[in-house]
């Protein structure tokens, strides 16, 4: 008798949770970023290379080794891919910052069930039904329910 796995729950995290996970003082951040590995049995973790840029943007250079452990360690999984220029068009006609359409275009790509952002612009201004957009609070207690 074959087995059935669960079906895989693609989350995106924006690069302010990390950022804030890894050097900030926003309390829901620093614990979703602290118990990954855990939540990683749940979960697949996923970022891109407009996340990864705007992370080593914004962390000093002597943090930059734990943010790569997270990869690394296979706890949040980094996606190289070219996102389809459609899809970009797509978040920014919705007039998105730079940066954030490709985030969402990201989220879109990858099917991800969830978008974990501080962004005030993801979490009161996009309209959404491809992906779910909470910030770190709400997230683990949806996940702790």
């Amino acid at each position: 008798m074959m087995k059935i796995m669960p079906k895989e729950i693609i989350v995106v995290l924006d690069s302010n949770e990390l950022i804030f996970g890894l050097i900030g003082k926003e309390q829901y951040p620093k614990i979703l970023i602290g118990n990954l590995n855990k939540l990683k049995l749940n979960c697949s973790f996923r970022i891109n290379r407009q996340i990864v840029k705007e992370v080593l943007d914004n962390i000093p250079n002597y943090h930059h080794g734990k943010f790569f452990r997270l990869i690394d360690y296979g706890i949040i999984k980094y996606d190289s891919k070219i996102i389809d220029k459609n899809l970009l068009n797509k978040y920014s006609n919705l007039k998105l910052k730079k940066g954030d359409n490709v985030i969402a275009a990201y989220a879109e790509s990858v099917k991800a069930k969830t978008l974990i952002s501080e962004n005030r612009h993801f979490l009161k201004e996009l309209k959404t039904r491809k992906f779910k957009i909470v910030n770190a609070e709400q997230f683990l207690k949806d996940i702790l329910k």
